[in-house]
């Protein structure tokens, strides 16, 4: 944090995603999505009511304050530096929203870097963002999709769950694929800067999460087929060679676990593959 002084007043301001209030940090998340305007110079964004907008807020200052402001053109233009990384940088880790409310059901985000997900989250998340971020023909439905996948209401026996021996860390429901698709239908009204704070979340998390495994999927770093249907093929795949049981028990394994086992099982098998002769070799 910093101080900042205008005549006789001064205010606290973030140099981070992290200092951010949760109420600056979901006002503020659109920024970095906003392009640069090249043509208006180095430093200048699309419009300069974006950047008047996301100064205000970083500042703390009410409408009627702001507007009733006055700034000098060398105010205005050290004021635009310093808060210019709202622009250019990005949030790490997970943003300061645990659970949030609509329409009287409280859903909770997944814990930082997937730890309390399991395999058939991830595929699923992947499935409906391949098809919101297609770069040809996007679904802007599929959002919701996404953050109902994702969001899920806590569990009634999530108390009794905690004692017993099947504990992962997860308070939210079990997914279901029924249950997500009647819950994305009342999702599609939320907050849109509610649902740009999960969908960023979701993009580096799950960046960091395929990085992780990159090795499983090859150059693409993610399984086969661009409709997304490789990620249940994957599971599928995994349920025929038994590791983790029926179709049904590897949907359910954590996904760390289930793909740290593939990533070990493939690294072996190269091991053995480099340690094998080669015909020429024999003689």
């Amino acid at each position: 944090m910093k101080t900042i002084e205008f005549g006789t007043k001064t205010y606290q301001v973030a140099e981070s995603w992290a200092e951010l209030t949760p109420e600056q940090y979901k006002q503020l998340i659109m920024c970095p999505r906003l392009e640069s305007n090249r043509s208006a110079g180095a430093g200048s964004f699309e419009t300069i009511e974006n950047e008047a907008a996301a100064c205000r807020v970083w500042l703390g200052m009410s409408p009627k304050v702001w507007k009733n402001l006055v700034l000098t053109p060398w105010q205005w233009g050290q004021l635009r530096q310093q808060c210019a990384w709202l622009f250019t940088s990005k949030p790490e880790g997970k943003p300061p929203l645990d659970t949030f409310v609509h329409q009287g059901v409280n859903y909770h985000l997944p814990a930082a870097n997937f730890t309390d997900s399991t395999a058939v989250d991830i595929a699923f998340a992947n499935m409906a963002f391949v098809e919101f971020a297609h770069p040809d023909e996007p679904t802007p439905e599929a959002l919701d999709r996404l953050i109902a996948i994702l969001c899920r209401p806590r569990r009634t026996d999530w108390r009794k769950f905690q004692k017993s021996l099947d504990w992962n860390g997860d308070v939210r429901e079990e997914f279901n694929e029924q249950r997500m698709a009647e819950r994305a239908k009342a999702l599609a009204t939320l907050d849109i800067q509610t649902k740009l704070i999960i969908l960023d979340y979701f993009e580096r998390t799950n960046h960091e999460f395929l990085e992780q495994y990159g090795e499983l999927f090859g150059g693409s770093r993610e399984p086969r087929y661009g409709d997304g249907r490789g990620w249940i093929m994957l599971l599928k795949n995994v349920a025929k060679e038994g590791h983790f049981g029926d179709f049904d028990k590897v949907c359910k394994t954590p996904a760390h676990l289930l793909f740290a086992t593939l990533l070990d099982d493939l690294l072996d098998q190269q091991e053995r593959t480099d340690k094998t002769p080669t015909p020429n070799e024999n003689y």
